[in-house]
């Protein structure tokens, strides 16, 4: 069985390493990011929402929150009981593509 939650992060924008030491965070303990989504204000501060699951059931998930939390510069994390997900949809009319090779 494979254990999902839904969290979301508060924490002050100081430099662009702030999404990394996040996601970091749960790549040491194993945890999976499936999507993430992040949103900064005028006064820097973040807002992070992030679905996580334990793909190989190692039990992890809660201590890699917990280390989370006491993160620099993250104010808080919340782990969301009841929330509802709509598609991230983005509308384009022209693109460039890059290639290598």
């Amino acid at each position: 069985m494979t254990q999902e939650k839904v969290i979301k992060v508060t924490a002050n924008y100081r430099d662009p390493g702030l999404l990394e030491r996040i996601a970091a965070n749960f790549r040491k303990f194993w945890v999976d990011i499936k999507w993430m989504n992040a949103e900064c204000n005028d006064e820097n501060e973040c807002t992070v929402y992030l679905s996580l699951y334990d793909r190989y059931n190692l039990g992890n998930m809660n201590i890699a929150i917990m280390t989370l939390s006491k993160t620099v510069d993250v104010d808080n994390v919340e782990v969301l009981e009841d929330y509802n997900v709509n598609k991230f949809n983005i509308n384009f009319k022209k693109s460039e593509k890059y290639e290598w090779g």
